[in-house]
């Protein structure tokens, strides 16, 4: 049951971050906007002034937008898998980003 819950956590915390980051500087729309930036992150006049590669990249709800980099970790509960190494067995594996792909044991 520990296990299911962990997994159901990652899920939805991949789901959030999926909402607010894009690495090919577009923005997917849905949901909420916030109003402001968040702290380290900076305004830009357009989605195509992005930052690319793992970076975040979100339209506030005034139409403007904002970009910052992200620290490439896999989350609490998970670990890194090596570039092209292949998933190990008991293990479920996922995308965290657009280079960094994390394991669940189970």
């Amino acid at each position: 049951m520990m296990i299911r819950s962990l997994l159901l956590s990652i899920v939805v915390s991949l789901a959030v971050i999926g909402c607010a980051t894009d690495g090919g500087g577009s923005y997917s729309g849905g949901g909420s906007r916030a109003a402001s930036c968040k702290a380290g992150d900076q305004a830009i006049a357009s989605a195509s002034q992005c930052l690319q590669d793992d970076a975040a990249c979100y339209q506030l709800s005034n139409d403007s937008w904002c970009t910052g980099e992200r620290g490439l970790s896999c989350p609490t509960g998970s670990s890194e898998l090596l570039a092209g190494a292949p998933c190990p067995r008991g293990a479920r594996c996922f995308k965290a980003s657009e280079s960094l792909m994390c394991a669940v044991n189970y």
